[in-house]
């Protein structure tokens, strides 16, 4: 372990492992996974069509120049523009220069990953040491808003890299000395040039350039160390310059000679100029999105008015902003709307980034100092900026995540430091605190992430959108399971390293057991970073992307086998199945006629359609050969070399099913509509165990509507297992007369407070919410199987009991 720490403090064996890891964990296998479905694939097909098909759309478009408006307000955005446009470039550059495929265009994304961890861990190397930049590394590649940013495109992964570029140019520039310091500040100053030009062209103004520019000048006061150090220097060459005209005037006022510091100097004149670059934009992005107007009488809220003019949002595109500044707030983003997509996009690391940085802020070292103050300012600004960007322009990513990693790099790495030179006080008060709070608090976080999966599936794109598939399974264990598995093992680590942290070398089992906890962090770190990118994104896009389903079309096909499709999938089949000429269909109709040709034939429909389809095929054969895709479903009419997978195979049937083991003594019928034909239920169960039970019907009429199946269990207490039927695959509404249908439901036994012995079972179907629920009526029941009369639970049936144990 020493010897692995002294390595590390080495800056060249520092950066060959930040390169390598980075390397390793953002660029391989960018082809090996589909594009998501629906939101980026509309984006690839939008933004970089395959080549072909963009030259055809580029000729087809009218070769006129497009006119500006005669007011020179654009209500959209101008085909010039350059601000916010990074995603879109980097997509066409990765198509046009790598490879028309999905690794082509996700490549540029990846090496701004790669640049925005390099980055990153250089200003932790300068600020802390060669050790502090690993760390830094590790801790920003394990989270997902930096990984997944990488590795997708909807992405908005340039506004950090710009601002870590541009913060470790201003931090690295002429703070070196002799040959190596010259290196290193061409390299910063190339740095610093890019970074603010990739943070422009992604981010624009607001989030690319100002943020990390202004972190940077309030970090060192604004500049107001360098603005007085200007002061003194005037006032010293006016005593100069006076003393050489009139040397009488110098008697009595020589300055004070003091070594000349070029480290201090180019740090003053940078806060200084990184202020007044601050200024002059904010200034640029007020002028380009305000004007003054006359007040207008009758507005809600009415428009105030200075000196006879109000200042009011002009509704124009900005070129600075990059977008259009709403004269309204957008009431959908509090001023918390960042909170959660930062929680959960820096899981398990983030929760320690404003404990590392207030440490930071408190420490003797002047560079921590530093590092505390800026890793505060850049955090925050960027949180500032994405809330009033959300507010007043639209949804966006938080770009100051990198913040977070650095400031914990920094400051792990000082602890470290000081406990090995000896020092009484490295740990810091409070240590046990918090390593049980941020335990605690990965736990939550976890926790919640398992009801709450659609905040990491939607990272990218906000509210939600792309549901979390519940039948992604990873070594036989939902994926999302992963997620707290792996972070409950980081945060273990750290809060075990810090529990048992003890100063006193004597105390070399606390201080064994200490390391070990911290090396278990650090390694569950590397698995969190490499789960994100080869379990999470791939194993999610089996279900998220049709290339999963086009693969198994394209090993399944054999010559003269047609491909029908229903809908409109983007260019996903030229991708995916290249050689394939699908035909497009519009309606079931034709779907079913397709499954009906006596030549094999493949089908792809939306999953919505089966139950439909189901209905429509009747009898016939038919086949669901990939059912992994939530959007979309391959059926075939032949199930040669595979497995049907068609989960209403044994649920919805054109047959009685034979072997029912428990029927009724006379006809069960509700409302003249479902006849319930017989159920297999258990006779007895223990307290708290889950037992499947089915139940048998045979569809009478057209049920209509969307109802549930009632289940009672009446005893000593009541538990209940009412469920939607079928697992809610198809709602009654399509139920048709003649089907068959065998529901399969698991329930809870109670619990420790049912008392053992006979509960009697009851069904029936209801639809509505509480308090206005509504029973299908009992319309043909035996009377024993009845509710008495006068019993508020009417319209059900008694079938059978069961024994609590």
């Amino acid at each position: 372990m020493q010897f692995l720490s002294r390595q590390l403090g080495r800056w060249p064996v520092a950066l060959a492992c930040v390169v390598v890891l980075a390397a390793v964990v953002l660029l391989p296998g960018l082809s090996s996974f589909g594009i998501w479905e629906p939101q980026e694939r509309q984006l690839a097909d939008r933004v970089a069509p395959r080549a072909e098909l963009a030259k055809k759309q580029a000729e087809a478009m009218p070769k006129t120049p497009s006119t500006p408006p005669k007011d020179g307000c654009y209500r959209i955005q101008p085909p010039d523009a350059y601000a916010r446009t990074l995603t879109t470039r980097a997509m066409k550059f990765g198509r046009d220069s790598i490879s028309d495929s999905d690794g082509g265009r996700r490549l540029p994304f990846a090496l701004l990953g790669l640049l925005t961890v390099l980055a990153t861990a250089g200003i932790a190397m300068r600020g802390g040491g060669p050790r502090a930049g690993v760390v830094t590394g590790l801790v920003l590649l394990s989270m997902p808003l930096l990984v997944l940013q990488s590795r997708q495109l909807t992405t908005e992964i340039g506004t950090a890299a710009g601002a870590a570029l541009t913060l470790y140019g201003l931090v690295a520039l002429g703070a070196g000395r002799g040959w190596l310091g010259l290196v290193e500040s061409i390299v910063a100053l190339v740095s610093l040039v890019a970074g603010i030009a990739i943070g422009f062209v992604s981010g624009g103004a607001l989030l690319g350039t100002i943020v990390p520019l202004g972190a940077y000048a309030a970090a060192y006061g604004l500049g107001a160390a360098g603005f007085a150090a200007g002061g003194r220097g005037i006032y010293r060459g006016t005593l100069w310059l006076a003393g050489m005209i009139r040397p009488r005037w110098a008697i009595g006022r020589e300055p004070r000679s003091a070594p000349l510091d070029t480290a201090r100097i180019a740090t003053h004149v940078k806060s200084v100029i990184a202020t007044l670059a601050v200024v002059g934009l904010v200034a640029l992005l007020v002028y380009q999105v305000f004007s003054l107007v006359e007040p207008q009488p009758g507005v809600v809220p009415p428009q105030r008015a200075l000196l006879g003019k109000s200042i009011v949002a002009n509704g124009c595109w900005s070129e600075a902003l990059g977008a259009i500044w709403r004269p309204d707030d957008d009431l959908r983003y509090p001023f918390d709307s960042t909170f959660e997509q930062i929680a959960y996009g820096t899981f398990p690391w983030g929760i320690v980034g404003p404990i590392a940085m207030v440490a930071l802020i408190a420490s003797e070292d002047r560079k921590r100092r530093i590092i505390g103050a800026l890793t505060l300012a850049w955090a925050a600004g960027a949180w500032i900026a994405t809330e009033v960007f959300q507010r007043k322009v639209g949804f966006t990513l938080y770009a100051g995540f990198p913040a977070l990693a650095l400031a914990i790099g920094v400051w792990v790495d000082g602890m470290l430091a000081a406990r090995a030179r000896g020092e009484k006080n490295a740990l810091p008060a409070g240590a046990m605190l918090v390593g049980m709070f941020v335990g605690l608090a990965v736990l939550d976080l976890g926790k919640d992430l398992q009801s709450f999966t659609e905040r990491i599936t939607s990272l990218l794109v906000g509210s939600d959108q792309i549901g979390y598939p519940k039948a992604s399974r990873l070594f036989f264990l939902p994926t999302k399971i992963w997620v707290l598995v792996l972070g409950v093992l980081v945060a273990a680590g750290f809060a075990v390293a810090m529990i048992t942290w003890r100063d006193d070398p004597k105390r070399r089992i606390f201080r064994r057991v200490s390391q070990i906890g911290g090396a278990v962090a650090l390694a569950a770190t590397v698995l969190v970073a490499a789960f994100w990118s080869f379990a999470w994104q791939p194993v999610l896009a089996t279900h998220l992307s049709s290339k999963a389903m086009f693969d198994t079309y394209k090993e399944l096909r054999k010559q003269g086998d047609q491909l029908v499709i229903m809908g409109d999938m983007g260019d996903a089949p030229h991708d995916y199945a290249p050689e394939a000429k699908p035909e497009t269909v519009n309606t079931r109709d034709q779907i079913v006629a397709a499954i009906g040709r006596p030549n094999r034939v493949f089908a792809i429909a939306p999953q919505t359609e089966l139950c439909q389809l189901h209905r429509e095929i009747g009898g016939k054969p038919y086949f669901v050969i990939d059912d992994r895709n939530v959007r979309s479903l391959l059926l075939s009419n032949k199930v040669d070399g595979t497995t049907d997978k068609n989960p209403l195979r044994t649920t919805i049937l054109h047959e009685e099913p034979k072997q029912i083991p428990s029927r009724p003594k006379a006809r069960v019928v509700f409302d003249g509509r479902v006849e319930l034909l017989g159920w297999s239920i258990p006779k007895r169960a223990e307290r708290g165990e889950r037992f499947e039970l089915k139940l048998f019907y045979k569809v009478l009429q057209p049920v209509g509507g969307n109802w549930r199946v009632l289940m009672h269990f009446d005893g000593s207490l009541r538990f209940n297992g009412d469920h939607d039927p079928i697992k809610g695959r198809c709602q009654t509404a399509t139920w048709q007369p003649g089907d068959y249908i065998v529901d399969t439901h698991t329930v809870t036994a109670g619990g420790g407070a049912f008392r053992p012995g006979t509960y009697e079972i009851w069904t029936g179907f209801f639809t509505g919410t509480n308090p206005n629920w509504k029973n299908m009526p009992v319309s043909e029941a035996p009377p024993d199987m009845r509710d008495p009369a006068g019993q508020p639970n009417t319209d059900r049936v008694k079938i059978t009991t069961i024994v609590l144990d």
